[in-house]
């Protein structure tokens, strides 16, 4: 009994440690940003920002600097939501997504379509950063000396 007890809290310890680790990944910086791109509808362009409180944050992209926009003029966005759940879902608003592959550079998600079944879907985030020079992607700083 005190072994199944024992082994239990071990899992339950990893599994914690396991999702801090993956919230910790989404979470940027104060001037990192992660660029969306939707494969089903060939969308993106966006930029969010995952605050460690569960909200985030969208942002356009200029070609000097991220440019807050939750609200962008007529467009108003409610504050979003985001969470891990069971180590590998990423819950984005009502949204739900698996989280298929994760570095700090980039994370590739994948959802369903919701209007064609059996369609997976697949959303990747970049990470870029606000440098001197404007906005660039931290795979571009990885070859600069």
């Amino acid at each position: 009994m005190n072994k199944t007890i024992v082994i239990l809290l071990m899992i339950l310890c990893i599994s914690c440690s396991k999702k801090k680790e993956t919230e910790s990944i989404f979470i940027a910086e104060k001037d990192e940003y992660w660029v969306h791109h939707d494969y089903c509808y060939n969308t993106g362009g966006n930029c969010f920002h995952f605050n460690e409180n569960g909200s985030y944050d969208r942002f356009l992209v200029t070609p000097t600097a991220f440019r807050l926009a939750n609200n962008d003029g007529d467009l108003i966005n409610d504050p979003g939501t985001w969470s891990i759940k069971n180590d590998s879902t990423f819950v984005w608003d009502k949204g739900v997504f698996k989280i298929e592959k994760i570095t700090k550079k980039q994370i590739l998600l994948s959802y369903y379509h919701y209007e064609s079944k059996g369609i997976k879907c697949f959303v990747r985030l970049s990470k870029w950063i606000q440098t001197p020079q404007g906005p660039k992607p931290v795979d571009s700083l990885d070859n600069v000396k």
